[in-house]
């Protein structure tokens, strides 16, 4: 294979996403395919993603011709980055001209042996290319012109388009030029992103693709974590390998991960080669991971990417403390004095904390990512590094932990498509699960207006291709919580962080009554940025059926 990539029947749960990029790519051949950004945290697999797309398209169609190119941080000066860029693409092209795999792996570093090459393929456009690269390559940003324009040349010659894939694409930032970086050479992509021959699909860390002016040009695809179903089967494949069973993989755990792959393969990993029998060995293998594994080198590599100093990196690990056990998003200037930081400081830690994936933040407020296996390393690190507790005390606290307390005690996603009474489905499904907590009617039924209304508002103002809400219930004992995610992107204004429809109440007077809804009959709501657009957050705190309490009434405040 022409890189390194799962098997097929290893790649689990993810074949509709590949299904999709696939017949996507396809487009290409029609000239009606579009650049996009696939997105998702870290970990979430968009790489294998990509290399499985390209494999895909290696092999199993002729139309379409695949490009995979992995941002080096080695090659990034722009004449050295403008010469691989070319190289690849035409030892790549070449290969899947002759469904050869090999030829991608010839180290071809000197143009005249890919001329020799497409000499003897009878490839007259790959010289014709070369000789415009040698002849007008002698300024670096003229040569990174020429090789970005390569593709779409390509395709004009053959007649047969390409589908070209940018891996770790936010590298592409420190492109250098003279020594040093220059981010306007980034503008340069736009010509490579704009040809519909040539359409692109780039993926990297994303807080740092969004913050790149380039990145607005294009939609976005999100790359889902698995479903739970898929993350057992994953689970328990990779146990396999190693002979382990995972009937006494406890639930709690399993769920921790979120269906992230990189959580599953790591702690599989670590559980297999201990050869893990029960459950206090799979909690063993999870805890050293995150005080000793791949998982703890992995964060603490990108902690010590963006944060260099060592004293600066303690305070950045601080601040993800602190908002890590916050129930709540909190302000800057809040976080600097509980932390008794200068408040502009902490707003430069907070940047680069938002940039490397460690919190989120929108319309001036910071927050923890949803990701308990993150929020279990950061736990531990700040343990470590700042109270100076041993890694062995750490290991026994976490050990010593009730399982209870390792697991929320409901949580339920749905997809609902933006249809007429989709809101239904939602309150539905809230019924239920209050019928399940034994919560009080009555603040179920308020909750259920709120959230009809919450949906209804989505579907008003979605946006984007995808026309899908994404619902999460979180329940906890005295709380739920509820979020409407939808491709909506003009809901909330930049400027105010609410609804546009409150700039509008006095003219409109029906659209502002579902926004008054949503508060009156909730405990909280709140607005935020999110991957696949915005994200409505509904909180409401709940009693149980036929207790007498506060917390089932209608909040007038």
């Amino acid at each position: 294979m022409p890189f390194r990539t799962l098997r097929e029947e290893d790649f689990i749960g993810r074949q509709d996403e590949l299904r999709t990029l696939y017949h996507r790519s396809l487009q290409a051949h029609k000239g009606v395919a579009q650049s996009a950004i696939l997105s998702g945290p870290r970990g979430i697999g968009k790489t294998e993603l990509l290399k499985q797309l390209f494999n895909h398209l290696f092999w199993k169609q002729a139309a379409v011709a695949p490009f995979y190119y992995a941002v080096n941080n080695a090659i990034l000066s722009v004449s050295e980055f403008a010469k691989d860029f070319l190289t690849q693409y035409i030892r790549q092209r070449l290969a899947f001209e002759r469904k050869e795999a090999s030829v991608i792996r010839l180290d071809m570093p000197v143009l005249d042996d890919l001329d020799a090459l497409a000499e003897a393929e009878d490839a007259s456009w790959v010289r014709e290319l070369l000789h415009r690269y040698r002849a007008g390559s002698r300024e670096p940003v003229d040569a990174l012109r020429i090789s970005l324009d390569v593709p779409h040349q390509s395709s004009l010659a053959t007649g047969k388009p390409a589908v070209i894939m940018i891996d770790d694409f936010h590298r592409l930032k420190f492109l250098q030029r003279d020594g040093s970086a220059d981010a306007r050479l980034i503008f340069l992509f736009e010509t490579l992103f704009s040809s519909k021959r040539t359409p692109c699909l780039i993926a990297g860390n994303d807080p740092e693709i969004q913050e790149m002016p380039i990145a607005g040009m294009l939609s976005r695809l999100p790359a889902r974590p698995l479903s739970p179903e898929a993350a057992s089967s994953l689970f328990s494949s990779l146990l396999g390998v190693y002979g382990v069973e995972r009937t006494a993989v406890p639930p709690v755990l399993l769920s921790r991960f979120g269906g992230n792959p990189f959580y599953l393969r790591c702690v599989a990993s670590a559980a297999g080669l201990q050869k893990s029998a029960n459950e206090k060995d799979f909690w063993n293998a999870y805890v050293n991971e995150l005080t000793d594994g791949a998982i703890y080198l992995y964060w603490s590599s990108v902690l010590k990417g963006f944060f260099r100093d060592a004293d600066v990196r303690r305070h950045a690990i601080e601040i993800c403390n602190k908002l890590y056990h916050s129930d709540e998003p909190l302000t800057v200037s809040r976080i600097a004095k509980v932390l008794s930081l200068d408040e502009r400081y902490a707003d430069t830690l907070t940047a680069s904390l938002h940039l490397s994936g460690l919190v989120h933040g929108e319309f001036g407020m910071v927050r923890a990512p949803e990701d308990t296996v993150l929020k279990d390393f950061m736990t531990t690190l700040y343990q470590k590094e700042i109270l100076g507790k041993s890694a062995p005390d750490i290991a026994g606290e976490m050990q010593e932990q009730p399982l209870a307390e390792r697991g929320k005690p409901s949580v339920i996603e749905l997809v609902v498509p933006m249809v007429k009474d989709a809101e239904l489905i939602a309150a539905q499904c809230l019924d239920q699960l209050g019928k399940n907590l034994q919560a009080s009617q009555e603040a179920i039924g308020q909750l259920q207006i709120a959230v009809i209304e919450a949906c209804i508002n989505a579907i008003e103002h979605g946006g984007g291709t995808e026309k899908k809400m994404f619902l999460t219930f979180d329940a906890s004992e005295d709380q739920i919580e509820v979020s409407i995610e939808s491709p909506g992107r003009e809901f909330v204004s930049p400027e105010t962080g609410e609804p546009f429809f409150h700039e509008r109440l006095q003219n409109d007077a029906w659209r502002g009554w579902g926004m008054k809804l949503m508060e009156k009959f909730t405990d909280g709501v709140r607005f935020e940025k999110s991957s696949r657009g915005t994200k409505v957050i509904l909180t409401k705190k709940i009693s149980k059926a036929g207790d007498l309490s506060r917390e089932g009434v209608v909040n007038d405040g």
